[in-house]
């Protein structure tokens, strides 16, 4: 069994080494039919630009050949006009607040004069002594004097 035993190896060797090959075959054999479909696919790939690069050329030499106006933007469209009431009324108002403001400025000036318009009522009094010493006593509490009789003569 021994002497059996080398030459069994050798012929599984050599069964596995002509299976590992066929397939190796088979499978090369597959690549190669596919690289020759893919060569065909690129070449009518190749062909079918070929062909749209010619069409495309015509098409340029037809409308380079065809006048055509100048190109320019399209015309603007026209945009209707915003109606003008509500800007009036802002002016209006504006001018309202700006009149309010102004006579809220000028009104503690009037205040403030006020009482000095009434210690000027009379200015014989303001300038003598005496209106000066009338005037105190008024603001005191002390009681008006007596109006002073006209002269008859």
């Amino acid at each position: 069994m021994r002497r059996w035993l080398p030459a069994v190896l050798a012929l599984v060797l050599v069964a596995v080494l002509v299976f590992l090959g066929y397939q190796a075959y088979t499978a090369y054999q597959n690549l190669q039919a596919r690289v020759a479909a893919l060569e065909a696919q690129v070449q009518g790939q190749g062909e079918a630009l070929k062909a749209l690069g010619e069409r495309v050329a015509r098409l340029e030499e037809e409308v380079f050949r065809a006048p055509a106006e100048p190109l320019s933007p399209p015309p603007a469209p026209e945009v209707p006009a915003p109606p003008a009431w509500p800007y009036v009324v802002g002016v209006l108002v504006l001018l309202l607040l700006l009149y309010l403001f102004l006579r809220l400025l000028r009104a503690p000036e009037k205040r403030k004069e006020a009482p000095e318009k009434a210690e000027e009522k009379s200015p014989s009094q303001a300038a003598s002594p005496e209106g000066v010493e009338e005037a105190r006593m008024l603001d005191e509490g002390a009681p008006p004097p007596p109006p002073k009789e006209p002269r008859k003569e």
